[in-house]
């Protein structure tokens, strides 16, 4: 699930990741401006005699044909193949199980446009800029062209050329370097970053060409390059750690837009993946980013009829790769699409193919869209979308989808993605946001996306198995998972970004509703991220993913695929869509991005844009699934682990279930000082303003329910015999392959309920929350929503309400005083970036409490060893901080002086 661009792409430099030109695309590089970029050329000998060269090399036949002579491979171009727009990926060819690898992942670096041009006794291959774009044989196509700059990727030697056939042969051995910077990553991904002992580097000795494929409209050169490292001590985090063969696959092709298709502008009201250009030739407005929205070119062959068959369909190929058992839930989930487009008229967009029996077909020929299963361990991403698209216009002509194999094993838990999910801050860390990620929000990483499904996946299964679940019912909670996240992933190939306010659009009395969910899905859009639909035992409960396309996903669709009769630009489309986009301002077709729902730091603001929530009452439904998980774990014993099955099955359950505490937990923290936002514009229906605080009511019933399900004592008193049951399975296999074992073989509760509690004041306490709340009196009626004075209250009597009367508290207790006393001492001696100043002295007030109540407490007597003991660290942690003394710099003593 990956968001492919950002505006910052298109300021970070004018070389694009996915170059190309626009509509108006500006001219190819001129021969002078090219050789000024190529030059020198290398040094080449004196060309081979064309026919001599043909008849020694092996032939294949393509787009560009390609040659083998002696272990090297050669490329052959036509004259009127010279500058020339073609797309060029390149792409790992295998992967190395995780650690960021994935065979054929195309988002390894997106397609560029690249062009031969030849330089004398070479050919330079160009990536030309195409970002910023002006109506071409102008003057400001002049002073573009001259305001920016191309890249050279390689330079190729000619080493045979025919000027009667008009062809020349180039040498493809350059494409052997690391142009994917594979020796980088593979340091990073194994710390090499921090022992130099470890850097990878390619080892062009051990490097050499692979196969290759061509095809009429595409040509796949292998490299095979080994990259070497003298390994970390101790450690095995690699295959070898010394030598590591990355097969990479340099896809050259032509680009296979339709020439009549008209791009389509970005509305930020839908969800849409954009393709970004800076246009220079409108000084009518004042913003010139222009973007199109990424999509394929569907057209009914018969506009006149209401439901007509499509010019030319989407046909997706199911890999062979794709194990019998799972292949009907991936059809049923990409056909489920079907719906949407008949709805603006096209019957059968989509169509559902089995390879054929034919061995010339090939899932690398471009002409195919292939969803492929992908193998693991430990899962990394879950699922991804492949697409291809022409960067003059964002047209899509190609699409995939790689599916994780753990997809099939989620409802049979995984135990390394549940710990990694619920990784935390130590209650001794500082309580930095930087520190306290919520492990459920986006932030264009895929790992997140897998370990939320993991985790979400994983609790469905352990709640189904504490219900009594037949065998038939868990076999149809993995379909219908494994169909949802098909639906997902084709919505991306579709173009479609995520939609984390979509759950905001049911109630959850139709959520509870099977017939309703079978036909509108658990949430309004497939798009979002969604938890598994799952309600107490007793209760009505509807499907438990979303199986059905919901409300938004027709919306968008049409919004990005309705044609508009009689538009002749993209321009003259937009007063039609506008009008469409108008009705987002609907619960139904509301849309919310990756960027809503990232609270990294306190950066998004509207507590209902959040992944893994259900329902329009998210807090109630938060309440619900606490309660509910908090009485799983009471019984877990009853259920877990089955006759003759090992322990680790009851640790990893228990662990699956404090994964729906981490996701609720941390979407609670965000009504915090949180503002509903809205991305509808001024005029749309219902829109008045862009940001509307949070009223104080929900934002105390989200704080009533942290203090009573994470920061209440009495919530965490586990049975012992539980505890005594979740363990690891211990075992050391020959040669160690996939032994990575836990540091304790019992589960460490203390610490991750710990996590969980720092996680959350780190939330909440985090610089941009504060000045929210501290600036929220300037923006809203006095009362109607929380103050600085609220949180800090709130948080003192949660935390240390009652400390005075000296009663025994648990370990879990006593961290989380400790911790939360060190957080405030913090922020008095050395506060975070951006922390407002009435804070830091509630702070300093709060810190005076605490040394009273410490003081009044260790008065009393009868006191226990261990809760003196606390109270006297306690009591000088606080004390510590409101005695500091700082020493100025020189400088600004002597300024004062």
């Amino acid at each position: 699930m990956k968001s492919v661009l950002s505006v910052a792409i298109l300021f970070a430099s004018a070389l694009s990741m996915s170059a190309g030109a626009c509509a108006q695309t500006p001219p190819p590089a001129t021969p002078a401006s090219a050789a000024k970029a190529a030059s020198p050329a290398p040094a080449s000998p004196e060309a081979l005699d064309y026919d001599k060269f043909v008849k020694t090399a092996t032939k294949q036949d393509g787009l560009f044909p390609v040659y083998h002579v002696g272990g090297k491979v050669f490329i052959e171009i036509h004259d009127d193949q010279l500058d020339t727009d073609y797309l060029e990926h390149i792409v790992p060819a295998n992967g190395l199980g995780n650690y960021g690898f994935h065979s054929g992942d195309q988002f390894t670096q997106d397609g560029r446009i690249v062009r031969f041009h030849d330089v004398g006794k070479a050919v330079a291959l160009v990536w030309p800029h195409t970002r910023f774009i002006a109506t071409p044989g102008t003057a400001i196509a002049t002073a573009v062209q001259e305001s920016t700059a191309d890249s050279v990727e390689a330079v190729l030697p000619v080493v045979s050329q025919d000027k009667d056939r008009k062809v020349r042969v180039l040498d493809a051995s350059p494409l052997l370097g690391d142009l994917l910077d594979i020796g980088t990553s593979l340091t990073q991904a194994v710390g090499g970053d921090k022992n130099p002992e470890a850097t990878y580097r390619l080892d062009p000795t051990r490097s050499y060409f692979g196969p290759s494929k061509a095809f009429p409209k595409n040509i796949i050169v292998e490299a095979d390059q080994s990259f070497t490292s003298s390994g970390i001590d101790g450690v095995d985090t690699v295959p070898d750690p010394r030598y590591v063969q990355m097969r990479v696959k340099y896809n050259f092709s032509e680009i296979l837009s339709s020439p009549d298709y008209m791009p389509r502008l970005y509305d930020e009201r839908v969800g849409f993946w954009e393709d970004p250009h800076a246009a220079f030739d409108r000084d009518s407005e004042y913003d010139n980013l222009r973007w199109f929205i990424l999509r394929w070119d569907v057209q009914p062959s018969d506009p006149t009829q209401k439901l007509s068959p499509p010019k030319k369909p989407i046909v997706f190929y199911l890999d062979r790769s794709i194990p019998d058992e799972y292949r009907g839930a991936v059809r049923d989930g990409i056909l489920e699409w079907n719906k949407a487009f008949e709805h603006v008229g096209i019957s059968n967009a989509i169509q559902v193919l089995d390879p054929p029996n034919d061995p010339a077909w090939d899932p690398d020929d471009i002409r195919y869209s292939v969803i492929r299963w992908v193998t693991d361990e430990p899962t990394e991403f879950g699922a991804e979308a492949q697409i291809v698209w022409d960067p003059r216009t964002g047209e899509i002509f190609r699409g995939g989808v790689l599916l994780d194999s753990a997809l099939g094993r989620y409802a049979k838990f995984n135990e390394r993605n549940l710990l990694a999910a619920l990784s935390f801050p130590s209650a001794d860390e500082p309580a930095s946001p930087a520190r306290a990620r919520n492990a459920y929000a986006p932030n264009h990483d895929e790992t997140d996306f897998s370990q939320g499904e993991a985790a979400q996946s994983a609790f469905g299964a352990t709640a189904l198995t504490m219900m009594g679940a037949t065998q038939g019912e868990l076999d149809s909670y993995v379909y219908q998972r494994i169909k949802a996240v098909t639906m997902h992933e084709v919505g991306h190939d579709f173009g479609l970004s995520h939609n984390f306010i979509a759950h905001n659009a049911f109630t959850e009395d139709e959520l509870r509703s099977a017939t309703f969910t079978k036909a509108h899905g658990t949430s309004s859009s497939v798009m979002d991220y969604w938890p598994v639909n799952i309600w107490p035992k007793g209760t009505s409960s509807g499907t438990y993913s979303p199986i059905a396309l919901g409300p938004y996903d027709f919306h968008v669709i049409h919004w990005g695929y309705g044609a508009v009769p009689g538009a002749k630009t993209p321009q003259d489309e937009r007063p039609t869509l506008d009008r469409w986009a108008q009705s987002s301002a609907d619960p139904r077709y509301m849309f919310a991005g990756d960027e809503d729902g990232d609270f990294t730091d306190g950066h998004a603001i509207d507590p209902r844009a959040a992944p893994f929530l259900l329902s329009n009452r998210p807090i109630d439904w938060c309440s619900t699934q606490l309660e509910m998980t908090k009485g799983f774990i009471a019984t877990l014993d009853h259920r877990f682990p089955a006759y003759q099955q090992p322990w680790q099955d009851e640790r990893t359950a228990f662990l699956s279930l404090m994964n729906r505490y981490a996701t609720c937990s941390s979407s609670l923290t965000h009504y915090i000082a949180g503002e509903y936002l809205t991305r509808n514009r001024i005029g749309d229906p219902g829109v008045h303003t862009a940001l509307t605080p949070v009223p104080r009511a929900e934002e105390q019933r989200a704080f009533s329910l942290l203090d009573k399900y994470l920061f209440a004592d009495s919530n965490w008193h586990f049975s012992p015999t539980t505890l005594q049951r979740l363990v690891y399975t211990e075992y050391m296999p020959f040669a160690n392959f996939g032994y990575d074992p836990q540091p304790r073989h019992d589960l460490p509760v203390v610490e991750l309920v710990g996590g969980l509690q720092t996680r959350a004041l780190s939330n909440i306490f985090a610089p941009l929350v504060l000045q929210r709340l501290a600036d929220m009196p300037t923006k809203a009626a006095a009362g109607s929503t929380m103050t600085l004075a609220d949180l800090f209250t709130w948080t003192q009597t949660s935390v240390f309400g009652g400390l005075d009367a000296g009663r025994p508290s648990t370990q879990i207790r006593r961290n989380l005083q400790r911790a939360y006393a060190r957080m405030l001492a913090r922020m008095i001696t050395a506060p975070l970036p951006g922390t407002p100043l009435d804070a830091q002295a509630l702070a300093r007030l709060e810190l005076t409490s605490v040394d009273g109540q410490t003081k009044r407490a260790l008065a009393k007597s009868g006191l226990d060893l261990q809760t003196r003991a606390h109270l006297i660290s306690l009591q000088a942690d606080v004390e510590r901080a409101l005695d500091a003394k700082f020493v100025l710099p020189v400088a600004v003593a002597a300024s004062r002086g």
